[in-house]
């Protein structure tokens, strides 16, 4: 497939985009359906209300892909490495993220049902007014979850490792194990206005 297909509104139906650079590429409302995109380099794409839709995205490297208010169903993500994952304002339905890094995970705003993020090491996921229910992180390391604002009925975290959690005042609905809420002790207490003593 040419790379010049990746165009705003473009229509891709059981395509296959492999091996292929598109950084830099700006396209809006571009919609996948049954697509597979591999060993593909999207540095500093911008991809605005993409639509995904049983659609397989494998070994993709991306400094920065910014693809706010898209929309992702039934699809997967593996083996990938981004530095700024931009989904912000988004709608993610079964989604899977596997074996990846990413730096900056931003789901700002976004509703998330059946979300299923295993083996994926993170610097910082956002969570801030995101809404939904269902999102689960096996396995992961995860060093900031913001919180912010978000209304998720259920965030699973407790078989993985997160070092920090900012936006306590949205806890409710995060699923920790023992060792995670001992951890995060002071900082709740802090929050609450405790002192722990010395």
């Amino acid at each position: 497939m040419a790379v010049t297909t990746i165009r705003t509104g473009a229509d891709l139906d059981g395509e296959q985009l492999s091996g292929v650079d598109i950084s830099g590429v700006r396209a809006g409302d571009v919609r996948m359906l049954e697509c597979e995109v591999a060993d593909c380099r999207m540095d500093e794409t911008k991809l605005t209300g993409i639509h995904v839709v049983d659609s397989t995205w494998v070994r993709v490297a991306a400094s920065c892909l910014v693809a706010p208010r898209s929309s992702w169903r039934d699809s997967s993500i593996r083996d990938s490495r981004f530095g700024l994952l931009d989904l912000s304002s988004s709608t993610l339905l079964r989604l899977t993220i596997t074996d990846s890094k990413i730096d900056y995970l931003n789901l700002r705003g976004s509703t998330v049902r059946e979300v299923v993020l295993t083996r994926v090491n993170l610097g910082e996921m956002s969570l801030s007014d995101a809404s939904g229910t269902s999102l689960t992180l096996t396995d992961c390391t995860l060093q900031t979850l913001e919180l912010h604002n978000g209304r998720l009925a259920k965030v699973d975290v407790s078989t993985s490792t997160v070092r920090r959690i900012d936006g306590l005042d949205s806890l409710r609905g995060v699923i920790l194990n023992l060792s995670q809420v001992l951890d995060l002790a002071p900082s709740m207490a802090k929050h609450l206005g405790a002192t722990l003593a010395e």
